[in-house]
């Protein structure tokens, strides 16, 4: 056996990895460029199957690629995402699936709506993440079995301040009116369950993100925490309507120039202070540096502190830290405690 890691490794980029059995060819992700100018992964050929962790442009974007007859695994909600045509096998958010001889786990990742990790019974256990959080208060995060082989998503790096600290921080923002682009199936319904009953800010949502909202409140997955449907539930009742006479907008694009949150940016009477909450492209972050948009981060990645937990559960050997850059190899292993994988190949002796 042989794992590629095609794309994601060394740098916050698409989510593409390959692993190679004896029959099988399986890719991890098929994610979406994040830059307007970046280059695109190479798709290899003859692929078996294709495994999609959740609905994030950066995860799902690139599977416009793949061809059409390649059978896609994924949650309901993920699938909605997709392109039509595909041959879309839809999984539990916490389950098990067989493809050929291999037994695949799921579990909730924490980090978006159908979210999922992943399993692999091969090699001593292969455990890919794709976007998870262990903090979130709207998504459940599983713990999963063990692996000797963690493909981790450590887009944080060595950040580790807790989400109740960036809260305290990102109510100091929310004195000024703010336009906040998020993801729809990821913070967009957090932060209108968390900050509403404080009250500090009139929330309201574009219609994606009170769709998500809505349809959160209806169906529980099993993506959702105990008792999140019924706040969801009331919170759809009494958000009000999209205005922008509310002071905290949250719309519906992460990159913050398309839809409502391009229509409002554009307007010479529109005077919200941008938030950026998630990560920030080389256009936004330029923005950043000039002045024009602010930014404070609302945890939807793992702290190094989560991952010293996600460590100690999986017990793993290896582990490669996945979209983030890898300039101090030293301080991960010494952090992590175990061997960290560097290579874009990991070689066939590893994974006996």
């Amino acid at each position: 056996m042989k794992i590629e890691l095609i794309s994601g490794l060394n740098r916050k980029a698409p989510a593409a990895i390959l692993l190679h059995t004896e029959n099988l060819r399986i890719l991890l992700d098929a994610g979406g460029a994040l830059e307007p100018d970046e280059a695109l992964w190479p798709v290899p050929a003859n692929i078996d199957a294709v495994l999609l962790s959740h609905d994030h442009i950066d995860h799902i974007g690139g599977l416009h690629r793949i061809p059409r007859n390649v059978p896609v695994y994924c949650s309901h909600i993920t699938a909605q995402s997709l392109p039509a045509g595909y041959d879309i096998h839809c999984i539990e958010i916490r389950g098990r699936f067989r493809i050929g001889g291999i037994t695949i786990t799921t579990g909730s990742s924490g980090h978006a709506y159908g979210g999922v990790w992943f399993h692999l019974d091969i090699a001593g256990g292969i455990f890919y993440s794709g976007d998870i959080s262990m903090e979130s208060m709207l998504f459940h995060f599983d713990p999963p079995p063990p692996a000797r082989i963690a493909l981790v998503d450590a887009s944080y790096g060595f950040y580790d301040t807790p989400q109740p600290q960036q809260l305290d921080k990102l109510r100091q923002h929310l004195q000024q009116p703010c336009l906040c682009p998020v993801p729809p199936s990821g913070r967009a319904v957090e932060m209108a369950l968390l900050m509403a009953p404080e009250k500090q800010a009139s929330i309201v949502m574009d219609e994606p993100c009170r769709l998500m909202m809505q349809q959160m409140a209806q169906q529980n997955d099993g993506s959702l925490r105990p008792g999140v449907p019924e706040a969801l539930r009331s919170l759809v009742q009494n958000l009000p309507l999209f205005s922008t006479d509310a002071s905290l907008l949250l719309v519906s694009d992460p990159d913050g120039m398309n839809g409502m949150a391009g229509v409002l940016r554009a307007r010479h009477d529109f005077h919200h202070r941008t938030l950026f909450t998630g990560h920030l492209n080389q256009l936004a972050y330029q923005q950043l540096l000039d002045g024009e948009v602010d930014f404070c981060r609302w945890n939807v990645h793992p702290t190094l502190s989560c991952l010293k937990k996600l460590v100690s559960l999986l017990s793993c050997d290896y582990f490669a830290p996945l979209f983030t850059a890898l300039d101090n190899t030293a301080r991960w292993q010494q952090v992590l405690r175990c061997e960290i994988i560097t290579l874009p190949t990991v070689e066939r002796e590893l994974c006996q």
